[in-house]
């Protein structure tokens, strides 16, 4: 005798995953200096280098606990499997 069984396994999986960023202040120039190691103090003032020359200055902050990336992933897998049994009698 001979008996066969399909099972079909169906997942459905939602995947959420958010990254937080702390908080940061940096600074990036040329021909710039701060008066202070604390760039975001009131009192902080740029000076330029050598007078005449190009300068540039480009100052990032963001606050803690700001949303940096987000990745939503929705995915179904399916699967069949079958199984074949034999089974045999004897007398």
């Amino acid at each position: 005798m001979q008996s066969t069984t399909t099972t079909t396994q169906t997942i459905e999986e939602t995947i959420v995953q958010k990254i937080y960023g702390s908080e940061l202040t940096t600074y990036s120039g040329e021909n710039v200096t701060p008066s202070a190691a604390d760039i975001t103090g009131a009192n902080t003032t740029w000076d330029v280098h050598t007078e005449g020359d190009p300068f540039t200055l480009e100052i990032t902050t963001r606050d803690a606990d700001t949303l940096i990336e987000q990745i939503d992933i929705d995915r179904t897998i399916e699967t069949d499997s079958t199984t074949t049994s034999l089974s045999v009698f004897s007398q």
